[in-house]
């Protein structure tokens, strides 16, 4: 796996150029010491880097993953819980971390260790959304997409979950160390009827999928997670893993419509050129709702406990 760093999202210069005057507006250069603060102050577990080297060790083989986890209490139980729940729906109890890897395969392993990592890591303090809402919010998002992948028979459709558990860490970095320009965007938004990211780019010359974008290529985590989390906001503009980053942008949309409580998605803003880009109906969306439902709140008995 390729844990290099990109650079940042394409029209970000355009954006701060031509946003350098408005007296509301926060330049990119300040953007990015927070990000530097956030990223010096707040870093990923050791087990976590660990797990993340044997990744890059062409040596290293399934007990090795192991017995890193094994070495973690806390890590090992949770990863055990989440294998056993709903989430994969295995017959029979999977008993040992090592049988736990192997049912599920490193790649899976990786995704699983990351999010729980995370989420106990990013404890950014904010006056703008609890952190346990969030983060619901974040989980709903993660199991639906991987739902919606696996209904379109997407290959590796698993890498959909931590995809969008974390599509809206950017979200995070903007409460905790930008909380006015946050609230002046959802004023925005709600007053002209725009979208989230239209506004904050009109405060702030990116939106929060470049944001957590940057701070995921700051922690060197992969591209594909990196790039589907700078685009998800717009779908359709972007030709790079197009149909993935569409699931994302419905599974959120699903989720801050609220449709993590109700039957139907008929007030989800997103469009039907939106919608198109997946080929599936309204009928197979609603579908896979209540099983995103009972599956997330399995999750969340586990990861958020």
């Amino acid at each position: 796996m390729n844990f290099t760093k990109p650079g940042l999202a394409v029209g970000l210069a355009d954006s701060n150029q031509a946003n350098n005057n408005n007296p509301s507006y926060t330049a990119m250069s300040e953007i990015e010491q927070r990000l530097k603060e956030v990223t010096e102050l707040v870093s990923l577990p050791e087990v976590y880097l660990k797990l993340r080297r044997l990744m890059d060790d062409p040596h290293s083989d399934i007990y090795d993953f192991a017995e890193v986890v094994s070495l973690d209490p806390n890590l090992s139980t949770r990863v055990l819980k989440v294998v056993n729940s709903a989430f994969f729906g295995f017959p029979e109890p999977v008993e040992s971390i090592s049988r736990a890897v192997n049912m599920i395969g490193i790649a899976q392993l990786h995704n699983m260790v990351l999010g729980i990592s995370a989420i106990s890591s990013l404890k950014l303090p904010n006056d703008i959304m609890p952190l346990d809402t969030f983060w619901r919010a974040s989980l709903f998002s993660g199991v639906l997409a991987r739902l919606l992948g696996e209904q379109m028979k997407l290959a590796k459709s698993e890498h959909l979950f931590i995809a969008g558990l974390l599509h809206e860490i950017g979200h995070l970095v903007l409460y905790s160390k930008f909380p006015l320009q946050a609230i002046a965007a959802q004023k925005i938004a709600a007053d002209q009827g725009k979208q989230i990211h239209e506004a904050e780019m009109e405060i702030l010359g990116c939106h929060y999928g470049d944001i957590g974008a940057m701070l995921m290529a700051n922690w060197n985590l992969p591209d594909k997670l990196q790039i589907l989390t700078r685009n998800q906001p717009m779908p359709a503009n972007t030709s790079e893993f197009q149909v993935e980053t569409t699931l994302m942008h419905l599974a959120h949309a699903c989720a801050r419509s609220g449709a993590t409580e109700k039957d139907e998605i008929a007030d989800t803003p997103f469009d039907a050129e939106v919608q198109a880009l997946t080929g599936l109906s309204q009928e197979e969306l609603e579908n896979s709702l209540g099983e995103a439902r009972s599956i997330s709140a399995d999750m969340e008995r586990i990861i958020l406990a």
